[in-house]
């Protein structure tokens, strides 16, 4: 059986490891959108439905909300320690 601690710490890295990614992934999607818009364009197919400039929108408010992301994970991370 595992130890109520060491579920306590796995939580903890897990959230870590999320919150990092999840500030990564915005600070790309905020400093780079028309990038980040040209590879997504090949890959899903909102380029087809959306106007360019509709979806450089969603693109860096996805970006703002893998920050919040972030933000939230370390936040929930110091509760469990």
């Amino acid at each position: 059986m595992v130890d109520a601690d060491a579920a306590h710490i796995a939580a903890v890295a897990a959230l870590v490891v999320i919150s990092f990614v999840a500030y990564v992934a915005g600070i790309v999607f905020r400093k780079w959108p028309d990038k980040v818009c040209r590879y997504a364009e090949q890959v899903d197919g909102l380029a087809a439905i959306l106007p360019p400039e509709t979806h450089l929108a969603m693109v860096r408010t996805c970006g703002f909300a893998f920050i919040v992301l972030s933000a939230a994970a370390l936040l929930s991370a110091t509760f469990l320690v």
